[in-house]
């Protein structure tokens, strides 16, 4: 083989070489800013497993009636007769909230009678009735008419619950596709730690600027998400005057990779002086948000028995857990660990063919010793197929939009007459 035979393989070999691992190169920078973009829609995933927030609501119609009767139990001893607080409290004390609450989805209609009663005479009561797209309001014995508001469609919005689910669904994967289009290699960071994998995508004060402005900018050009966010987006500035910026200010997306599956989620905001991060970890299912890399807040869930445990831990202290089944809540906040001072919360609903009595207790303990704050029952009965609104009579109405100063003035000193007689204030 001649030499010039030889150096031209050589140089085939190099010119190979530097393709392969150039090819190499621009994959690993193509596939790390694919992971990171790929990821939001894995962590959307991943909390709406812990925090159920895209449910679907039925469209069946709702046709009922609910009455019940709330009643209260304030510790006296909270109250202080310098301020008059103890005479709020036993005003409470000898009153209840009677409501009655009926629904016709298909009819449209919606019927509110709410009622304070002290001692058996009524302090205050409201009807709310909502007919179509109309709603009126009567306060008694505050004002003599029913206010009408007049289209105010809360049925449509009830209606459109579900498409704004669908709506919020469609922006965020549009956002996200456009993040995807505007971040380049140069924003991805890769790095090891603690035998992770560790892809970031870190934002300084300019970046986050252009990609932000981008993002806007694709919005404003896609007609559905025009349509979803309004005209108001036309309005916003997405002027760039960050273009000097010196500040050393950014916004960094993490991911922890173990193996090629994501073990943490993380988002930091570094404000030049310090640092703060709140992070989603898979595998132990906990949130924790961290001060200059120090642990402040953990929570860890735990599932077990149909009953979800929320742990909660700060700077790497325990401060109590919070207990969720089917028909108790209860939590146990601590704040002093060294006296043993904590706040508990019970609630519980306990369901007997169509009444449902739920109750609420909250105390604090300290030392061993236990003081009651509050006790709450609330007893209510359910009847569905039924929700008759023949009984309610709203000729007697004003249009708010002509409410006169007088009928402002009218409602306000009867409100406040109200108020002060509840607070044992003599006017």
């Amino acid at each position: 083989m001649n030499k010039k035979k030889t150096i031209a393989i050589i140089v085939i070999i190099i010119a190979v070489g530097l393709l392969v691992a150039g090819g190499i190169l621009v994959y690993q920078n193509y596939s790390n800013k694919n992971r990171i973009v790929t990821s939001f829609n894995e962590l959307k995933a991943d909390l709406e497993k812990v925090i159920p927030l895209n449910n679907e609501n039925s469209n069946a119609p709702v046709k009922q009636t609910v009455t019940g009767t709330t009643t209260f139990n304030i510790n006296p001893l909270l109250g202080n007769s310098s301020d008059g607080s103890d005479i709020i409290i036993n005003n409470l004390n000898s009153s209840s909230f009677n409501y009655q609450y009926r629904l016709d989805t298909e009819a449209k209609k919606m019927y509110l009678d709410g009622s304070l009663v002290q001692n058996t005479a009524e302090t205050l009561g409201i009807n709310f009735y909502q007919n179509e797209n109309i709603s009126y309001i009567f306060l008694r014995n505050i004002f003599d008419k029913y206010i009408m508001i007049n289209d105010n469609d809360i049925f449509t919005y009830l209606e459109e619950n579900q498409k704004a689910i669908d709506d919020i669904n469609y922006i965020y994967d549009k956002v996200i596709e456009s993040l995807g289009n505007n971040i380049t290699s140069d924003d991805i960071k890769v790095s090891t730690e603690n035998n992770e994998k560790k892809i970031s995508l870190e934002l300084d004060e300019k970046r986050l600027n252009e990609i932000s402005n981008n993002i806007i900018n694709d919005l404003k050009n896609d007609n559905r998400a025009k349509e979803i966010l309004g005209e108001n987006i036309d309005n916003l500035d997405t002027s760039n005057d960050s273009n000097n910026s010196d500040s050393k200010s950014y916004l960094a997306y993490n991911i922890y990779l173990n193996k090629n599956d994501i073990a943490t989620y993380e988002f930091v905001l570094n404000d030049s002086e310090n640092n703060y991060s709140i992070a989603y970890n898979k595998k132990e299912n906990s949130f924790s948000i961290k001060e200059n890399d120090k642990e402040t807040f953990k929570g860890v869930i735990s599932t077990k028995d149909n009953a979800t445990t929320i742990t909660l831990t700060s700077d790497n202290t325990n401060i109590g857990t919070i207990t969720i089944s089917e028909n108790n809540i209860s939590a146990n906040i601590i704040f002093d660990e060294a006296t043993n001072t904590s706040l508990t919360v019970n609630i519980n609903s306990l369901t007997s063919e169509n009444t449902t009595t739920t109750t609420a207790d909250i105390a604090i303990s300290s030392s061993g010793t236990n003081i009651d704050i509050l006790s709450l029952t609330d007893i209510k009965t359910i009847t569905d197929n039924v929700a008759n609104f023949d009984n309610i009579d709203t000729t007697n109405s004003i249009d708010i939009n002509n409410l006169t100063e007088t009928d402002m003035t009218t409602i306000q000193n009867n409100l406040m007459i109200v108020l002060y007689s509840f607070m044992g204030i003599t006017m």
